[in-house]
C-alpha cells in the first residue's frame, strides 16, 4: 500500500524553511499547520525548517511545547501511528537558512540507561538540489580534544566551533553522524535527513547564530548541566579518517538502484535511490519515500518532485516514469 502524506512543518531554534517550500511546490508558510493541540500560552514564533515524513515522534523545543507537534498525517488525516504503527526510523526535509548550534546525540546503551529511550539518535544526511555552493557541515572532535576542555569552552562559549572539523557538501554527498558525535550543520543546506525515531539531544551553544537564546531544557536534553558531557564521545580523529569513516561522495554514480547507505556505516536503517524502471525488493518492511526529481508512478501510484510517501506490506517498490526517488526503511 502507498498513502501520500500532509505537510508535516516542524518549529526548530534555527532559521530555513524556503527550500523546502520550492521542492514541495508550496507557497511560503502554507503546510507550517500543526498536527497537535496548542498548550495554553504556546508561542508559534519558532522558524519551522523541518517536515518530519510519516513521524510517530513527537517534537522536543525544551520551552514551550505543542502537544503532538512532529506526528505526521496521511493524506486522509489519519495519523501515521494509528494507521501504520511505529516506525523504526524518523525521515525529515531539512533545510538551513544559518548554522545550527552545535549538538550531539545519545547511543542507544546511553539512551537507555540515561534518558529512558528504547532508541538513541544515529542519523545520516543526503544533500539535495538547492544546497548551497559554499555548505559545509561541522563533524566530529579534531585529535586532542578532551571533555575537560570542551567543558571549558562551552562554560567560556568560546572556540567550540575550531574544535570541530569543516567538511563542504554538495548535492549528492552524505554524510553519517554516529551517536556521541558532535556535529552542526552548516547553512544553506538542503538534506533528506534518516535517523532513530527520536528527539534527543544535547546543545553546546546557549544561543543560535542568528541571535536566539536556547532555554536550558534544550540544552540539556532532560539530563542536568554534568550529565550533558556524557552523551559526547571524546575521540579525536583527522580530517581524512574522518572523511573515510562518515563522508560520502555518491553524486557521480548513475545506476537505476543505488544504495546510499553501506551496511558497514549501520544496521539501524537502509537509504536507496531508485530511478525510472528500477525494481527495489522490500519485503514487506514499511518505507518512506521522497521524490526528489521528475513525475511517475510507485507501485502504480502516481507522483511527481516533492511528494512524501509511507510505503508499507509491498513485497517491491517498482518506479515508472522519468523520476528519481529516495526511498528510506
Amino acid at each position: 500500500m502507498i498513502s501520500t502524506l500532509q505537510p508535516n512543518r516542524v518549529r526548530r531554534t534555527y532559521l530555513g524553511g524556503g527550500r523546502i517550500d520550492a521542492f514541495c511546490g508550496t507557497v511560503r508558510g502554507e503546510g507550517a499547520s500543526y498536527t497537535g493541540r496548542l498548550a495554553p500560552n504556546a508561542g508559534l514564533s519558532l522558524p519551522t525548517p523541518e517536515d518530519w515524513m510519516a513521524s510517530t515522534v513527537t517534537a522536543f523545543n525544551g520551552s514551550v511545547e505543542i502537544e503532538g507537534e512532529g506526528l505526521g498525517r496521511l493524506a486522509d488525516g489519519r495519523l501515521v501511528k494509528d494507521a501504520v504503527g511505529s516506525l523504526p526510523i524518523l525521515v525529515k526535509l531539512l533545510d538551513s537558512d544559518e548554522r545550527l548550534v552545535i549538538q550531539a546525540h545519545p547511543t542507544v546503551p546511553f539512551a537507555k540507561a540515561r534518558m529512558n529511550s528504547p532508541v538513541g539518535k544515529t542519523e545520516c544526511w543526503y544533500f539535495l538540489p538547492g544546497t548551497a555552493p559554499d555548505a559545509c557541515v561541522y563533524l566530529g572532535f579534531k585529535p586532542g580534544i578532551t571533555r575537560e576542555k570542551w567543558v571549558e569552552a562551552f562554560e567560556e562559549q568560546k572556540g567550540m566551533l575550531g574544535m570541530l572539523h569543516r567538511i563542504p557538501v554538495k548535492a549528492g554527498d552524505f554524510v553519517f553522524v554516529d551517536g556521541g558525535v558532535p556535529h552542526a550543520i552548516g547553512a544553506g543546506c538542503f538534506m533528506i535527513e534518516l535517523q532513530e525515531p527520536s528527539d534527543l539531544m544535547v546543545v553546546a551553544e546557549r544561543m543560535t547564530p542568528s541571535g536566539r537564546v536556547l532555554p536550558d531544557g534544550k540544552i540539556f536534553g532532560g539530563l542536568n548541566a554534568e550529565g550533558m558531557f556524557d552523551v559526547y564521545e571524546y575521540v579525536g580523529l583527522e580530517y581524512e579518517d574522518l572523511c573515510s569513516r562518515y563522508v560520502r561522495r555518491t553524486g557521480e554514480e548513475c545506476s537505476p538502484v543505488q544504495r546510499i547507505l553501506s551496511p558497514e556505516l549501520t544496521d539501524k536503517f537502509e537509504m536507496w535511490k531508485i530511478s525510472g524502471g528500477a525494481c527495489l525488493p522490500l519485503g514487506g518492511d514499511a518505507a518512506v519515500a521522497v521524490v526528489t526529481e521528475g513525475a511517475g508512478a510507485i507501485n502504480g501510484t502516481a507522483v511527481r518532485k516533492g511528494d512524501r510517501l509511507v510505503v508499507r506490506e509491498e513485497s517491491d517498490v517498482f518506479i515508472e516514469g522519468c523520476v528519481e526517488v529516495v526511498l528510506c526503511k
